[in-house]
């Protein structure tokens, strides 16, 4: 498939080639901030400049913690651009997590707000920069700015240090494929590796997304926590590639996405599927305009059937998007057609995109059978260079001939579609049989008074390993667990239908919105 968007050579090259094409077209925006693509590029060359004043090299890493903010975006672009390594640090990280994500990246600087209180986010910077010796300097965007840390405002006085031909200088030296930034991974079985993602990587999947999701000229919104790369590259950077707008919202809330969606006519709703049903359940949902939507994107998990056709029905839109990717991917590695059946939306993650090279592989060493579940494992420019100080990590996570491998299990379907069946780390035996947990929940999802379902596994006497399944109701539904029993026991083998089918009010989440099945499984008690 052919697309006239380059790749281009640094991430923030997209933002000059926008202000070249359309410099008054708004850019950021967050409240009364409303920046246009040539306001934007002016900021990131003045903060670009700043960084090399401070005495920022190539490959330095620079931390800023914050939540969705126009700033965020200007000082990842800006870090980047002078061949630095970004890091991103959620302020809901517990102390903790941020001693280990900043102690093992060591960044040089770190930036943040000094006013964002509401996750002591000041004492939070104010401690990291006392406890960590490696950063050299702590600046504060808003006021109050206690000792020793610098201020904004002063610290981009140190622009004047350096021309703009330095800064054009400097950015000439940088290799495409070097690490443009670090994502820690959700550590599922240990402390998070810190994943290092390239310029070409990054350019190659916002390119590849804006060609087959259909991601030109988008206004849309970010509320993703800026550690993950849902926010940097799939909402922030192919919104850049393709030339659209971009509304922050510090704190994620389903009143203010549908106000802002109908207040601004906004014509891209995006989520994952979590949060799309907290939209839908709002009571706000039936009254908001959202006739201005023409595309329905989401990504993270899969998305029940029932919640598509509620989110298609109400906007009248038809075309749809998601895929399928992870950290180490940068982003996307299969996509939907953009008007693939519901059947297909809700059950598969499309196809792949012959750029980036995908296999699925069996445990016996060699290419999956048509609907033999085996290992996604890819390859190409668009894969992590490996993680952060962690050689033998990298090494593992790759085959000798270079494919990346995912975890995920998936089948490959007579028609081309993969079907995710679950993660290698979650699959689990049952009397002998292997069980993958998404086959089950894809089940029980069919179900019209199931809108979501969680499996997990526990240890059993008899048959070594036994699902238990977590259910949310449809709207105004209260599933009765031996209808549902019975119900899959028609789809599936007896050693695949759950012991417990519970019902629940609520599923533990992650950050990003996914299902926490560790703590499923921590607060698991036999019944």
């Amino acid at each position: 498939m052919n697309t006239n968007l380059p790749v281009l050579n640094l991430i923030s090259d997209h933002l000059d080639r926008q202000t070249e094409l359309q410099p008054n077209r708004e850019f950021l925006i967050l409240d009364d901030i409303r920046l246009t693509y040539a306001e934007t590029q002016k900021l990131v060359n003045l903060t670009a400049r700043a960084l090399m004043a401070a005495g920022i090299k190539k490959q330095d890493r620079v931390a800023m913690l914050s939540n969705p903010r126009p700033e965020f975006f200007i000082h990842f672009l800006a870090v980047t651009s002078i061949g630095a390594i970004w890091l991103g640090l959620n302020p809901k990280y517990t102390t903790d997590e941020l001693d280990h994500v900043v102690g093992d990246a060591k960044p040089s600087m770190l930036f943040g707000f000094g006013n964002q209180t509401d996750e002591n986010s000041r004492e939070k910077l104010l401690d990291l920069n006392k406890t960590h010796s490696s950063i050299r300097q702590l600046v504060l965007f808003k006021s109050p700015v206690p000792a020793p840390a610098l201020s904004w405002d002063t610290f981009l006085e140190g622009a004047e240090q350096v021309s703009q031909s330095s800064l054009l200088a400097r950015r000439s030296e940088i290799n495409p494929r070097d690490p443009a930034y670090i994502v820690y991974t959700s550590g599922s079985t240990g402390k998070p590796k810190g994943a290092l993602l390239t310029h070409r990587g990054s350019n190659l999947c916002n390119v590849i997304g804006v060609d087959r999701k259909a991601l030109r000229d988008r206004s849309i919104i970010c509320n993703f926590p800026i550690n993950h790369v849902g926010a940097i590259g799939d909402i922030c950077g192919r919104t850049l590639t393709g030339g659209g707008t971009i509304y922050f919202q510090e704190k994620f809330s389903p009143e203010e996405v549908l106000r802002l969606m109908e207040s601004e006519q906004l014509n891209t709703l995006v989520g994952v599927p979590t949060m799309l049903q907290m939209y839908v359940n709002h009571p706000d949902f039936a009254k908001t305009d959202l006739t201005a939507v023409d595309l329905l994107a989401w990504g993270g998990s899969a998305i029940p059937a029932e919640l598509l056709r509620a989110l298609m029905d109400k906007t009248k839109c038809t075309r749809c998007t998601m895929g399928y990717g992870m950290t180490e991917t940068t982003g996307g590695v299969t996509y939907s057609g953009l008007h693939d059946s519901v059947e297909l939306l809700a059950t598969t993650v499309g196809t792949p995109d012959p750029r980036q090279p995908l296999r699925i592989w069996h445990p016996d060493g060699r290419l999956a059978e048509t609907s033999e579940p085996g290992e996604i494992q890819v390859k190409g420019d668009y894969t992590l260079v490996g993680y952060w100080q962690l050689p033998e990590a990298t090494s593992a996570a790759f085959t000798e001939d270079g494919w990346f491998c995912t975890g995920d299990l998936a089948i490959q379907r007579e028609d081309g579609y993969i079907q995710i069946v679950g993660r290698m780390s979650e699959m689990f035996k049952s009397g002998g049989y292997n069980v993958y947990p998404r086959e089950v929940e894809l089940a029980l999802e069919k179900h019209p008074s199931v809108v979501m379902a969680a499996v997990i596994s526990v240890p059993d006497p008899t048959f070594q390993e036994v699902g238990i399944a977590y259910v949310l109701g449809a709207k105004g539904e209260v599933p009765n667990p031996k209808e549902l029993r019975s119900f899959v026991a028609l789809r599936l083998a007896n050693y695949k239908i759950p012991k417990q089918i519970l019902v629940v009010d609520e599923l533990p989440l992650l950050d990003i919105g996914k299902v926490d099945k560790k703590t499923l499984q921590a607060n698991y008690h036999i019944g």
